[in-house]
């Protein structure tokens, strides 16, 4: 069995090519990078929604509440901590009538959690890659909020020797995502 580390848009030609046996992959909403009875050649087992929660300051100002319109944080500055959420995060603020001011781009939610804590700006950062411990809050955004999507892309075709594995894998990941 093959697996490799790989951004979606890298590893999922590889799974279609027969080059790895399975891409533990994500998007952000909308419909999956891989779609039933397409003619990719692939089958996409869905694993978790991963709501974007928003990453304040432990001393901002709306750092005590429970939820947040993201209209509230209009004037904030953000940090990305992955560079696939700026579209995302544009069309979300453009939803809630503000322009995106982005203070830093980086590729790290850590780090993007860090330079929250630095006071840098906000960021959003998905629910499974908050880090505990630093002096941020993590808020939930009320309606309508942008979610992550990881799920499991495996080739309809390649059926080779490392196949018991890879259903070995696809079914302990499911399990553990609480599908059974």
């Amino acid at each position: 069995m093959t697996i490799l580390e790989r951004e979606p848009e890298d590893s999922l030609p590889l799974v279609r090519e027969g080059r790895a046996d399975l891409a533990l992959a994500y998007h952000f909403d909308g419909p999956p990078p891989v779609r039933s009875g397409d003619r990719s050649g692939m089958n996409w087992t869905p694993l978790i929604a991963d709501p974007l929660r928003v990453v304040l300051p432990r001393t901002h100002p709306l750092a005590g509440r429970a939820r947040l319109h993201l209209a509230e944080l209009a004037a904030e500055r953000w940090i990305l901590g992955c560079l696939k959420t700026v579209d995302l995060l544009r069309r979300y603020a453009e939803l809630a009538g503000f322009e995106l001011r982005i203070s830093c781009s980086a590729t790290d939610y850590f780090f993007a959690q860090s330079l929250v804590t630095a006071g840098v700006g906000v960021a959003l950062i998905p629910e499974i890659s908050l880090t505990p411990g630093l002096d941020v809050v993590a808020i939930p955004l009320e309606s309508p909020s942008p979610s992550r999507f990881i799920g499991i892309a495996t080739s309809r075709r390649h059926r080779g020797p490392a196949q018991p594995y890879v259903d070995a894998l696809r079914g302990l990941l499911s399990e553990g995502a609480g599908h059974e």
